[in-house]
């Protein structure tokens, strides 16, 4: 490396005026790229000129990258007293560290921790009670049966579903300004179902990939009730943007969905960055152009979901789907909120109401496919060479498979793609214990994280494919392992703090906070308000007037739900992107415009306003603190009672003891403002000190 330095007249300093490193510095040891060019001559410089399109042997390597290879099964340790796979793997390597697995977790936490991870709702007393009475006489099969009760739940589906949901960007909305409301819930309830029935991963991937081209009927034909889940399966890359904008071009808009379709493909079961092959080959994994855009060819041949208004008002677009009607009854709505003006096939007026029929966004082919080019740094006005379906040169293609999105889905789960299983199971271990044993979950390529733990992510990918692609199993084996099932509490003075400050190795269990969702289902449950109504179209929780307000496109008057639909769970709450609701954006929800596979997690003073001033927690406060003043056992049992709702424990001396000071400030200070009747209000300041506790909202 030199650098170019030049003496400043008026202050007598050096300053750096560029950098320049050799061809070793600028070349990605994995890739073998070559340098940038640093000169300047002529009219075409390194910034203007054409990026080569490099050959497949310029990219590949000399050793492949470990995530780019087939795993293979390897032995489990037997070093250890482990008798359980995952436990072997974790304390071999704890003990390379001279560390030790903390102890077993109290029976009340393990019972909490594992009805928050598989169905995201807290226990109920009784199942705490029958829990304790079964650990005690036998821990490992009490674990066991509740495992297996959480994963039979109708409840397991909807908790699962908020990852899935957030890797394939599902919206109630199109987004960009106008971000007008549109209908796609069906998939989302297809995603629940097919997660409740242990859908074999494969073939969950091919449905949402290429649904339509399972069934292969004109859309004028009756199906059954399996080719109509194969079409709404397919809303997944339906749930990619849409820009209605006025002024858009309509074949940029397609491209930019298209490109958001390769990328969130990628990024889902491949777990790469593939993106950044879309305007040059990728600087550091072995992925050209030509990769890119053969992949970009499996999708490009849907139709286009815009048109002009009309035609004489060519600037401004309207959405045209295509939508799939489904069959059944319609719904009557007392506003234009969810219907589209501009299909008339959707909706009849009758007697002052819309009638709605239900409807959802699905895949479909167009009848004559398109030319795929690659596009020229990325843009779809700069046409180049033309390019056929094609997976990434880097892996065995899978002979005799069609040359459409069937094709491609079936190559994604087959032998030849070495990072699916991998990917999978690195998410699923990242939502029970907090970091993938790859914490790049979007990146298992060069630049990624290597993993913690290397031969136990090759273990249970091969166990899953093994398995039949069953995701129960894959969880069941994770949360039935001592290394699940382990103390949270640590000590910070302690070697294994010392050593291991992030806790990367697991030597204890990771509390996790709850996310948005989970912390509005847990308060609900534990008030006792939350309605287990599941499916059907998106309701409206409490939120501020005005936040839908907008410039262009339809407008919304927001109505909160009322009823059982008021206190349904997170994951049927509409979402529209522009406009998220305030309390689930505080806890760090995404808006869903691309791939989420990874939420951040912050810790800010808005989120404990939230949960003090926010309708739902008001409500849930109110709800807790009525069921506690009511109950028997004066103030010392009703305060044990709501503490054991919001904790799953009983409370310890001292929290008992500021729990009764609280309630006895309470009472004197509304008796002192003249409040006859003072305990309500100090039952509700209470309950909502209990349901603010970081407890209350942790995965202990």
């Amino acid at each position: 490396m030199r650098a170019i330095v030049q003496k400043s007249t008026s202050q007598g300093l050096l300053i750096l005026v560029g950098v320049f490193f050799s061809v070793s510095h600028l070349s990605s040891p994995q890739s073998g790229l070559g340098a940038i060019s640093t000169g300047a001559s002529g009219k075409e410089d390194k910034w203007t000129r054409p990026i080569p399109h490099r050959g497949l042997s310029e990219l590949k390597p000399k050793r492949p990258h470990w995530s780019y290879e087939n795993p293979i099964r390897p032995t489990v340790p037997t070093d250890s007293q482990a008798t359980h796979p995952i436990d072997a793997f974790m304390w071999a390597m704890l003990a390379k560290n001279d560390l030790e697995p903390s102890e077993r977790a109290a029976p009340e936490i393990l019972l909490r921790r594992l009805s928050l991870s598989l169905i995201g709702l807290p226990p109920t007393l009784a199942e705490l009670d029958g829990f304790l009475w079964a650990f005690e006489a036998d821990p490992a099969k009490a674990v066991a049966v509740a495992v297996d009760r959480l994963l039979a739940s109708p409840h397991f589906g909807e908790r699962w579903a908020r990852p899935w949901l957030d890797a394939a960007r599902y919206a109630d909305s199109h987004g960009f300004q106008r971000d007008d409301l549109r209908d796609l819930w069906p998939f989302r309830d297809w995603v629940i179902q097919a997660l409740n029935d242990n859908m074999p991963f494969d073939r969950f991937t091919i449905e949402q990939l290429a649904g339509d081209l399972l069934v292969n009927k004109p859309p004028e034909t009756e199906l059954s009730q399996e080719e109509i889940a194969s079409l709404i399966a397919t809303g997944f890359h339906r749930c990619a943007p849409t820009n209605v904008e006025a002024g858009t071009d309509q074949e940029e808009g397609r491209v930019n969905q298209i490109f958001d379709r390769v990328n969130t493909t990628a990024t889902v079961w491949l777990g790469v960055t593939l993106e950044c092959a879309q305007c040059h080959d990728h600087k550091h994994d072995p992925f050209t152009m030509q990769d890119y855009y053969g992949l970009f060819a499996f999708f490009n041949n849907t139709p286009r979901e815009t048109d002009f208004l009309n035609e004489k008002a060519q600037a401004a677009l309207r959405f045209t789907g295509p939508y799939f009607t489904l069959p059944g009854e319609t719904v009557a709505v007392a506003d234009e909120q969810t219907v589209d003006p501009n299909d008339p096939n959707a909706e009849q007026q009758e007697k002052g109401k819309i009638r709605h029929y239900r409807r959802t966004l699905v895949m479909r082919e167009c009848d004559e496919p398109r030319a795929t080019h690659i596009l020229e740094r990325g843009s779809f006005l700069a046409p180049g060479a033309p390019v056929p379906t094609a997976t990434p040169r880097l892996f065995a293609r899978l002979q005799d498979a069609p040359k459409n999105r069937l094709g491609l889905a079936q190559w994604l789960v087959s032998d030849k793609n070495p990072l699916i299983a991998r990917v999978t199971v690195n998410r699923l271990w990242a939502e029970l214990l907090g970091r993938g044993i790859v914490s790049t979950q979007e990146d298992l390529g060069v630049r990624g994280e290597p993993p913690t733990h290397p031969k136990l992510l090759d273990w249970l990918a091969v166990e899953f494919v093994e398995s039949g692609w069953d995701v129960k199993h894959m969880l069941r084996l994770i949360v039935t392992s001592q290394t699940f099932l382990q103390a949270a509490a640590m000590d910070r003075d302690s070697r294994a703090a010392r050593v291991d400050p992030a806790n990367s190795l697991l030597w204890h269990f990771p509390r996790l906070r709850l996310d948005a969702e989970g912390v509005r289902d847990n308060a609900l449950a534990i008030s006792g308000l939350l309605s287990r109504k599941q499916f059907g179209p998106p309701v409206r929780p409490p939120q501020p007037d005005g936040l839908w307000r907008k410039v262009g496109g339809e407008a919304y008057n927001y109505q909160p739900s009322r009823g059982v639909d008021r206190y349904r769970r997170g994951i049927y709450c509409i979402r529209r992107r522009s406009a998220r609701n305030p309390s689930f954006a505080a806890f760090d929800a995404p808006t869903r415009t691309a791939c989420t596979v990874q939420r951040r997690i912050s810790n800010t003073p808005l989120q404990a306003l939230t949960l003090l001033n926010g309708p739902v927690y008001v409500d849930a406060a109110q709800a807790l603190g009525k069921s506690m003043e009511s109950a028997a056992g004066g103030d010392i049992g009703r305060l044990k009672l709501g503490f054991r709702k919001c904790t799953s424990r009983l409370p310890e001396t001292a929290e008992l003891n500021l729990l009764l000071a609280l309630l006895g400030e309470s009472r004197q200070i509304y008796r002192e403002r003249g409040v006859e009747q003072p305990d309500p209000m100090a039952w509700f300041d209470v309950a909502s000190t209990l349901l603010n506790l970081d407890e209350t909202i942790t995965i202990p």
